[in-house]
């Protein structure tokens, strides 16, 4: 197994064990919060959403700084770091004794892990570009999975033993993958090494777009849209679903069934949308799934039973799937090398920033006009972004990271021109290469 190809399986099945661990505990916080202090459910709900909140404005703060400091000492230094961060918070919630002290390790595992941004850069920098969606694809989809079966195992676990004891459990996980990251990834620093001082203007600035073009700036708002859409329906789903079956006497099961039939269907469509990414361009599949899910989202306001919503639901997960490894490969291929660990780890913020203002904004559209119009919103903000995708992303053809031919023996040396520049900084070819967006 060639070296990028052991790195990558070393690393999703670290993810998996880490994001699983996370995930454990995050379907039962208000119960864990009123068994330790007895408060009500409006209290327990209040809490739970300073949790989520704390949890993601801290990740925002803290992702880019992380981002930079990989460039500058590796990442693979970066996701050790992380997963340790993201274990020990874990154990020490299952010790509190407060809601207060469970949001305080909340916001201090926010601000220190961050594993997920921080393991797709790892992946990103050691992975041929022509594979690429596929990897980044397979991380996704490993993200995914472990979000649909994280919560249905931490439950069975808090229901077999106790709310603490998930915690210690959750931790283990995430010492197993930690050591298997140190003893099995390896690094190539080559980038780390050549990295060069960061550009000034003459004014003795730093030059925010010598690091972060257009094109960069676009992807990371497609990848926050997308987290703050999919955040605005977390406050409405749950009571969506019950105004659709009022009768149901197994109303739980039937939300969490539908809650997790779009993570299922993405963590499928993921790995294969990041393939025919690699094959046909990643700009063209990025701008479909952001059509997919603004087509799909419209008619889930309009549905009038569990059975259309889910249906819809599954197939709006498979757009979705796509978004995040095809948005993630255009982001990596559009920045240099040494400077991907920064704009990843921006990109990573402003989704954490995007997941922290996304259900304030879902549960305000839905006191306003109703518990549809959050599916309209959703709609509404993917439409948006298919067209800035489409009209002002600029792809970098593959050609200009394919070597020139070695010339013969006795050809002469000559001096390659200099293709002019376009706009988003790549070379513009002389002829429309094929099978590449424009």
């Amino acid at each position: 197994m060639s070296h990028w190809k052991r790195n990558l399986a070393v690393l999703a099945s670290a993810q998996f064990l880490t994001m699983v661990g996370f995930s454990l505990y995050m379907s039962f916080i208000p119960y864990y919060m009123q068994e330790i202090s007895g408060i009500s459910d409006a209290e327990a709900m209040r809490w739970a959403a300073y949790f989520q909140t704390g949890g993601a404005i801290s990740m925002m703060i803290a992702a880019p700084i992380w981002g930079t400091l990989a460039d500058r000492y590796g990442r693979k230094m970066m996701l050790v770091r992380a997963t340790a961060a993201g274990s020990i918070m874990a154990f020490l919630m299952g010790l509190a004794q407060s809601p207060g002290q469970i949001l305080v390790l909340r916001v201090i595992q926010g601000g220190f892990s961050g594993t997920a941004a921080a393991a797709m850069t790892l992946a990103a920098t050691t992975t041929p570009e022509a594979s690429l969606g596929r990897a980044l694809g397979l991380m996704q989809m490993i993200s995914f999975v472990s979000h649909a079966v994280g919560p249905f195992i931490g439950g069975i676990l808090a229901d077999a033993l106790s709310y603490r004891a998930v915690f210690p459990i959750a931790s283990g996980m995430m010492v197993v993958s930690l050591i298997s990251v140190v003893l099995a990834v390896r690094e190539n620093r080559e980038a780390i090494a050549g990295r060069k001082p960061r550009e000034r203007v003459r004014t003795g600035r730093f030059r925010f777009t010598s690091v972060v073009g257009m094109d960069s700036l676009l992807l990371i708002g497609a990848l926050a849209g997308t987290s703050l859409a999919a955040s605005t329906l977390s406050p409405v789903l749950a009571m969506y679903i019950k105004s659709l079956a009022p009768t149901s006497d197994r109303l739980a099961t039937l939300a969490g069934a539908l809650t997790s039939v779009s993570s299922v269907t993405a963590s499928l469509a993921a790995l294969g949308i990041g393939y025919f990414g690699d094959r046909f361009g990643q700009k063209r599949a990025l701008v479909a799934c952001c059509l997919g899910v603004a087509a799909v989202a419209i008619p889930q306001a309009f549905v009038t039973t569990a059975l259309q919503l889910a249906i819809l639901r599954g197939i709006h997960g498979m757009f979705v799937g796509g978004i995040m490894p095809t948005a993630n490969a255009l982001l990596t291929q559009s920045t240099a090398p040494e400077r991907r660990g920064s704009v990843l780890g921006l990109s990573s913020g402003a989704q954490s920033g995007g997941r922290a203002v996304g259900p304030s904004l879902g549960a305000a559209a839905a006191a306003s006009w109703g518990m549809g119009s959050t599916f309209l919103l959703n709609g509404g903000v993917f439409l948006l972004l298919s067209g800035l995708i489409a009209w002002f992303v600029r792809v970098a053809p593959h050609q200009a990271a394919t070597p020139a031919p070695e010339a013969g023996p006795s050809a002469p040396l000559a001096e390659p021109s200099r293709p002019a520049a376009g706009r988003s900084g790549w070379p513009v070819p002389s002829s429309p290469p094929s099978r590449q967006d424009r």
